[in-house]
């Protein structure tokens, strides 16, 4: 009888136990929330302040690579390689009548979209989303009025978009890993990380020749 009720208190201890550990976890999950949200917005302010281009450069860089996980600069960086190997292969691009075209981003909002929407003229960070993976999606609308920048050609028409910013935790603070365009979006017809788009014509640092 002793046994029975020792080993059903056990039991009892062992559940409170996990439900505060639980319990414990759910509120550090709640607390940082707002902080993955903030890595994100911080990332946004700068893209709308700067409008980086394909891999940014200069004052965008120095700005926004703090904000990012050191994989996703390596893709970055990997991707400005091959970008050079191309040129090495190709030596006659800069020469007239420029048929040659590099193959690289250049055009492209990589934390926004192509073309137009590559400048955006606002951004605000949402709703946060846990992976199975232990990172986190957080959803950013955007919007522009898809003029690049160039008030004679603005209208007051402002559109609007979404995508996702990968966060993970990196030597103790939330950083961005990846950018995910969704599919639906923009008339796209599949879900993409930038990170994997961005290695498209290229084998590691090197140029595939066409």
């Amino acid at each position: 009888m002793t046994q029975r009720y020792m080993t059903s208190w056990q039991s009892r201890v062992t559940l409170l136990v996990i439900l505060s550990s639980l319990s414990v976890y759910a509120e550090q999950s709640r607390a940082q929330q707002p902080q993955r949200r903030e890595v994100v917005q911080k990332l946004y302010r700068e893209v709308v302040k700067r409008h980086p281009m394909g891999v940014p450069e200069g004052p965008a860089r120095t700005a926004i690579w703090p904000l990012l996980s050191k994989r996703l600069i390596k893709a970055f960086e990997t991707r400005v390689a091959c970008d050079r190997d191309w040129v090495r292969q190709h030596p006659d691009a800069n020469v007239p009548p420029y048929i040659l075209k590099p193959p690289g981003f250049y055009e492209v909002g990589l934390f926004s979209g192509g073309d137009e929407a590559g400048y955006i003229n606002g951004a605000v960070a949402g709703t946060a989303r846990a992976q199975t993976d232990g990172s986190y999606l957080v959803y950013v609308e955007l919007w522009s009025y898809l003029d690049g920048g160039l008030l004679s050609l603005r209208t007051d028409k402002a559109y609007r978009w979404r995508v996702a910013a990968r966060v993970i935790s990196e030597n103790g603070h939330f950083v961005v890993d990846d950018i995910l365009f969704l599919k639906g979006e923009l008339d796209n017809d599949k879900s993409v990380y930038v990170s994997k788009m961005i290695t498209a014509g290229c084998r590691g640092t090197h140029a595939i020749p066409h």
